[in-house]
């Protein structure tokens, strides 16, 4: 079978978020469960979610399928651009709440399950 024949099927769950104990109100959402594409092609993972915090940070992770949580990257809610890091990137769109897991190239180890977070920034008075 060619390498290009190889099909990959990503699973995407819901998250968790970091904040234990915050009264702020947030949700993360995802927007499919499962997607599959052939190897080397492009993913795209959407998650959307709701916070009233002004300050927080979008984290996507990746589980093995050890269990062990790989963090890929993160974005700041204060940005004026989306990040990217190796083969990850995301789109960003803070108006409307969302953001988008990109990973380019995909490969054979994409194949597992990931997670998109929120950690809201609280401060103490």
């Amino acid at each position: 079978m060619a390498l290009l024949d190889s099909l990959l099927l990503i699973s995407f769950y819901l998250s968790f978020d970091f904040s234990p104990g915050s009264n702020l109100g947030q949700k993360v959402t995802q927007v499919q469960s499962t997607t599959s594409t052939q190897e080397g092609e492009k993913v795209t993972l959407d998650c959307s979610y709701e916070t009233r915090s002004k300050f927080y940070h979008l984290f996507w992770y990746k589980q093995l399928l050890s269990g062990e949580m790989i963090f890929l990257i993160r974005q700041f809610s204060s940005s004026t651009y989306s990040e990217w890091s190796s083969r990850y990137s995301v789109v960003f769109q803070k108006s409307t709440k969302s953001i988008r897991l990109v990973i380019s190239a995909s490969q054979l180890e994409d194949s597992v399950k990931y997670y998109c977070a929120l950690s809201e920034h609280t401060h103490s008075v």
